[in-house]
C-alpha cells in the first residue's frame, strides 16, 4: 500500500508540474496523466503533459482540451527546467522519457516514478511509488485522488477509465482485480 502523505505535500507545494508517460504511450500512461492533469488544474496548479512521441490517435477523445503536447526542445525545455516537480506515470524505465528525462536529470527536477511495474531504472528517479498489486497504473492514480480528495470530473473520468481500461485488456487479462471492479468513478 502506498503511503500518499509525500507526494501529496509535494504537489501542494508545487507551483509548475511536468507530467509525462514512457515513449510510444499508452492507454494507462495517457489516462493517468489525463486524470491527473484535470485534478490539477482544478487546484490551479499551472502543469503540462508533455511526452516524448505523439498521442496516438485512438487517444485523440482524451485531449478535447489539447492538453497533450510533444516535446520538443525549442519549444518546451525553458518551461521544464522551471518546473519543481515532474510526475512520471507508468514508465517503467527511465531510458523510455528520452530526451525528456535527459533534461529532468541535467536539471536536477525533482521527479517522482508512479507505476505498477517493477521500476528498472532504479536510482533515477526521485522517488517510486510502486504498487506491482495494482491492476494498472490508473488504479493507483484513484487511490491519489480519493487520498486527495478530488472533485471527479467526467474528463478526469475518461483518463481514469481508459488507464484501467486498457491495460487490464477490457478487464479480461490476469492482472484485472477486483479492485478494478470496484472502482466508483461517477
Amino acid at each position: 500500500m502506498i503511503n500518499w502523505k509525500s507526494i501529496h505535500k509535494n504537489i501542494m507545494a508545487a507551483d509548475n508540474i511536468l507530467l509525462t508517460t514512457h515513449e510510444n504511450p499508452d492507454g494507462d500512461g495517457l489516462g493517468s496523466a489525463a486524470a491527473m492533469w484535470h485534478h490539477l488544474r482544478f487546484i490551479n496548479k499551472n502543469c503540462r503533459i508533455i511526452n516524448i512521441s505523439k498521442l496516438p490517435a485512438e487517444f485523440d477523445f482524451l485531449n478535447k482540451n489539447k492538453i497533450f503536447e510533444t516535446y520538443d526542445p525549442e519549444l518546451h525545455d525553458n518551461w521544464i527546467s522551471k518546473v519543481d516537480l515532474a510526475l512520471v506515470f507508468d514508465v517503467g524505465d527511465f531510458g523510455r522519457l528520452r530526451g525528456i528525462g535527459e533534461h529532468l536529470s541535467e536539471k536536477n527536477i525533482y521527479t517522482v516514478n508512479i507505476d505498477h511495474h517493477p521500476d528498472t531504472g532504479k536510482g533515477k528517479f526521485s522517488q517510486d511509488l510502486i504498487d506491482t498489486s495494482a491492476a494498472a497504473t490508473g488504479e493507483m492514480i484513484y487511490n491519489y485522488l480519493l487520498f486527495a480528495d478530488a472533485e471527479f470530473s467526467l474528463e478526469l473520468c475518461d483518463g481514469l477509465y481508459t488507464a484501467i481500461l486498457t491495460d487490464t485488456g477490457s478487464f479480461r487479462h490476469n492482472n484485472t482485480n477486483e479492485i478494478c471492479h470496484e472502482i466508483d468513478i461517477l
